[in-house]
């Protein structure tokens, strides 16, 4: 199914009293290939992007939130309506359909309705509609797919989020399974309560001790979560402050040049260092490769198991069917006498799981690794510290020749150095509160308190004691065995989509976009690039663009692609690099922009034709000298040539 976005209406709601975008082409009912609706901030483009999303979802929003969209009466104190509308007209490939939000400020209240412009007579029915394949499939999590925050998209790219994942789980209908496979520990419990315990009041304070387990592990998760939110807008104020430091050592040339060589050989060195760390850890995980005695032991053993014919090649469960059985194998019937003598000699022979342990041991010793020299290793990773440490000494201690730049530098410099220390010590509570390291959990006293992973044990335990206590032992193991095969199940699924999300991805970049030398190396929550030291900021948030088309294709339904702020955060060239990109990734897209975005932006697209014509639309909607009026304009020079003169003076856009 093919869904299209074909109109927006507004009638009082906030700043708008009444708007409509229409963005079929003139004289028929085919959209635009781009749609640009430009709006300053302030005059209602949130609120856009939130009453679509409400209205796709068919909301029911609390009595403040309808409220807060009802149009000011500051502005217009003789004009405060009590009740406004917001209309979307769809089409899909074989139906036209309205759905009406109708919002009554006075109760605080929402009702749908819906309506069909085809058909005569007009008018609409009650109630929230959509068609069936979209009933089925715009859940809240795909909506926020391709009604997008374009500030967010740099999310998907190597940021340890787990967007890019989320959204594969999304249109493959996984997270549906994943939800499934969330409802057997709440039947488990319930199951728990009904069965009741051996003493009630031994069950009563072993489910409290569990819940205090619990609420202790979510405080600490949440404050993980904070930690690494604060860590990451550290990260950002750092950038920022090097940007603006750099801006003032580019008033001396030599002392840029040198800045600007010493960022790359910083660059370098932290790649390598994570690289050639990763490595290291990788190999000693291999016992074999630590110590030559553990090489020597790994082998004997080996020998052993291969002279004494480990495993044995019949297994005990073959003697137990056979007990079972009428006659033995070499036709003699079986009296219970020899039965019971099958099966106590069937104690002798391993288990087939057994088997399967030895087996799976022995490929491993036959594959182990050569005993390795690490002091090498630690000598030039700790070489390469050295060196890295040298070179941001070197950078940030770079001597201008005018003092006042000299003391404005340095004093960015302090910041900076501030906001590392602040970044630091919440990332070494973050490796606390993380840690599974045993000997890291002793020396700081770390316990389920402190401490995730030994919480998430706390927790594991006290579930074990109320399974016990409510004489529910064997139906949990069928629930763990279920959520076994939905695990396994979800892996293996999830593991072959992102197979080929990657490769259709990859060709997409490849064949369509030109970008052969960007492509998708792996996709572990967020997009992993192959070489990404190599691929700019914009080949890389074209990836992201890249992969959510993608993604829409392989859905059941083609979905538009409305996005809010494109290019806000981007710097000229960047744009041109994305806008070139996103032209050929969708085949209607809605962006809603404001004046500081069109250059390098909007300048670039690429609109398919139509009748000989770029097929673009530009909308300029914006305030009037009159308090609550808004003002609509479809004029491509108007749209190019308006300015947003509290945008230019708030919004700072990086220098082509």
């Amino acid at each position: 199914m093919k869904l299209r976005v074909e109109e927006i209406r507004y009638e009082n709601i906030r700043e708008f009293g009444d708007m409509r975008l229409d963005f079929t082409r003139e004289g028929s009912n085919e959209t635009h290939h781009i749609s640009l609706v430009q709006m300053p901030n302030g005059t209602g483009k949130t609120t856009t992007m939130e009453l679509i999303r409400h209205l796709l979802l068919g909301t029911k929003l609390e009595e403040e939130q309808v409220r807060e969209f009802a149009p000011d009466p500051e502005y217009a104190p003789e004009y405060a309506p009590s009740q406004g509308e917001f209309v979307m007209t769809f089409a899909t490939d074989s139906i036209r359909f309205r759905i009406h939000m109708e919002l009554d400020y006075e109760m605080g209240s929402v009702q749908y309705r819906h309506s069909y412009p085809q058909r005569e007579g007009g008018g609409t029915d009650s109630g929230h509609f959509l068609p069936l394949e979209l009933e089925d499939a715009l859940t809240e999590d795909f909506v926020d797919l391709f009604v997008f925050n374009g500030e967010l998209t740099d999310d998907f790219i190597e940021t340890g989020h787990d967007k890019a994942e989320n959204a594969l789980k999304i249109v493959s209908r996984l997270d549906r399974i994943e939800r499934q496979r969330e409802r057997i520990d709440r039947i488990v419990e319930k199951r728990q309560e009904d069965s009741g315990a051996k003493t009630s009041q031994g069950l009563k304070q072993v489910r409290t001790r569990l819940n205090s387990r619990r609420e202790k592990l979510q405080t600490l998760e949440e404050r993980r979560d904070q930690l690494n939110k604060d860590i990451k807008q550290h990260n950002s104020t750092i950038e920022d402050l090097k940007e603006e430091r750099e801006e003032i050592i580019a008033e001396d040339k030599e002392a840029l040049e040198r800045y600007k060589e010493l960022e790359e050989e910083i660059q370098r060195l932290q790649t390598k260092l994570q690289s050639d760390a990763g490595d290291l850890l990788d190999d000693m995980r291999r016992p074999s490769a630590l110590a030559a005695d553990f090489n020597e032991d790994f082998s004997e053993l080996l020998e052993h198991m291969t002279i004494l014919k480990l495993p044995k090649s019949t297994s005990e469960e073959f003697f137990n069917e056979l007990a079972e059985g009428e006659t033995c194998i070499c036709g003699r019937e079986l009296n219970e006498e020899h039965r019971e003598k099958i099966r106590k000699n069937a104690e002798e022979y391993l288990s087939d799981e057994d088997i399967g342990v030895l087996n799976t041991l022995k490929e491993q010793l036959r594959n182990t690794a050569d005993v390795e020299d690490f002091e090498s290793r630690f000598t030039s990773l700790s070489d390469t510290r050295q060196e890295l440490k040298k070179n941001e000494m070197e950078q940030d201690q770079l001597d201008l020749d005018d003092p006042e730049l000299e003391q404005k530098k340095q004093e960015l410099t302090e910041k900076i150095e501030s906001e590392r220390n602040s970044r630091n010590e919440k990332q070494e509570k973050v490796d606390l509160l993380t840690t599974d390291d045993k000997g890291q959990r002793e020396r700081f006293d770390l316990d389920w308190k402190t401490n995730i992973p030994e919480a998430k044990r706390e927790v594991n335990k006290y579930e074990k004691k109320v399974q016990q206590a409510s004489d529910t032992v064997e139906f949990s193991k069928q629930a763990d065995k279920l959520e076994e095969i939905f695990d396994e199940f979800i892996d293996r699924s999830l593991s072959e989509l992102k197979e080929r999300q990657i490769q259709e991805t990859n060709e997409r970049l490849k064949q369509i976009l030109g970008l052969s030398e960007v492509q998708i190396e792996s996709i572990d929550d967020s997009i992993k690039l192959r070489g990404k030291s190599g691929s700019s900021e914009g080949q890389s948030l074209s990836v992201a663009y890249a992969y959510l088309s993608t993604l829409f294709e392989g859905s059941q339904v083609d979905m538009p692609f409305v996005i809010d702020s494109p290019a806000v955060s981007l710097d000229h060239k960047v744009r041109r690099e994305v806008a070139t990109i996103i032209s050929g990734l969708f085949d209607q897209l809605v962006a809603f922009v404001i004046s500081t975005e069109k250059e390098g932006f909007v300048q670039n697209l690429e609109p398919m034709q139509h009748d000989g014509f770029e097929d673009i639309q530009y909308y300029t909607v914006h305030k009037t000298d009159t308090p609550g009026v808004v003002q609509k304009h479809t004029d491509h020079d108007f749209f190019m040539e308006f300015t947003s003169e509290e945008e230019e003076a708030t919004t700072t856009v990086g220098a082509e």
